[in-house]
């Protein structure tokens, strides 16, 4: 099985050099995705605009274009590759990448010394590619993961803390996974979805986990609040879940969920997070949420910590 890319490069007619030279390190040395840091062939980028190439009707083109289907290929080993050449006009690079689990181009341009990725515009682009595992990729979670956050839950996931057992099989009682699960999403939920990427699943996306926030109709002080305008949920409070399948504990995919989920909540104006740590739960959660997320104790409720967030 495959694991396609597409990708073109767009250039200055003086850095046709480093372009190619950019081909033959895809055709020998770049990193192949999932594989654990070994290099190899991942494919090419071959010319579109040659001197003979006339684009609208007969007018040549005023940039050179590079073009390849990428196979097994470290995306974000490419983007840092293309960052590191010494382009004699950098202002005018631009990188687009269309993986194989999304149905648009991405964009990158240099800013200064670093590739900064502009398009798509929003949220997304706080996650991906990621800073993880290379095998495991973030995504937003959908209307249509409202099943996948139940059964996270119910088959007893947990963060992934270094002393977490391999077993969890009590899991999430039926009272918790409909607070946290139920309707999703309601207005002001957020939420990831981590995937892994690897030979063994065929090279198919396979859920390995999630991290979401739910508004709980409180304010941040406490007292129960109705939000602002247009169910607008600024200074209120949201309860953080965080879940992993045993297999992919102990990597750092909870914590590579955490940091753009704490972001976001910083972005959507919450008050307060809080995470419910039942007595059932793996002896490392609390530890783990005070090491990663800055949680602390909450002496007013039994078994939560909290974060202030404003």
């Amino acid at each position: 099985m495959s694991h396609v890319a597409n990708v073109m490069l767009s250039v200055e007619p003086a850095d046709r050099p480093l372009a190619e030279e950019l081909s033959r390190w895809l055709e020998s040395d770049a990193p192949l995705r999932g594989r654990d840091g070994r290099t190899g062939w991942v494919g090419a980028l071959r010319e579109t605009t040659g001197a003979d190439t006339r684009w609208g009707g007969g007018k040549f083109p005023e940039c050179d274009v590079y073009a390849g289907a990428l196979n097994h290929a470290d995306l974000a080993a490419l983007v840092a590759r293309v960052e590191q050449l010494p382009w004699q006009q950098p202002a005018f690079v631009q990188l687009m990448v269309m993986d194989q689990e999304e149905a648009y181009f991405r964009v990158w341009m240099f800013h200064g010394p670093r590739l900064r990725l502009l398009t798509p515009a929003g949220r997304e682009q706080e996650y991906w590619p990621g800073t993880g595992p290379a095998d495991v990729h973030l995504r937003l979670a959908l209307a249509t993961d409202a099943g996948l956050l139940r059964d996270l839950l119910t088959a007893g996931a947990a963060p992934d803390t270094p002393d977490t057992p391999e077993d969890n099989s009590d899991g999430a009682d039926s009272r918790q996974v409909a607070r946290r699960a139920d309707g999703w999403p309601r207005p002001g939920d957020f939420g990831l979805v981590a995937l892994s990427t690897t030979e063994e699943s065929g090279w198919q996306p396979v859920p390995i986990g999630a991290a979401w926030f739910r508004h709980t109709g409180e304010q941040s002080g406490g007292r129960p609040g109705g939000g602002g305008n247009d169910g607008e949920q600024v200074g209120s409070t949201a309860e953080l879940t965080v879940v992993l399948v045993p297999a992919h504990r102990g990597r750092g995919v909870g914590a590579q969920l955490l940091g753009p989920l704490l972001r976001a909540a910083r972005a959507e104006g919450v008050g307060r997070l809080t995470a419910r740590v039942p007595s059932t739960a793996p002896a490392g959660t609390r530890a783990w949420l005070r090491r990663h997320g800055g949680f602390r104790d909450l002496p007013d409720g039994a078994g939560q910590l909290g974060l202030d967030l404003s």
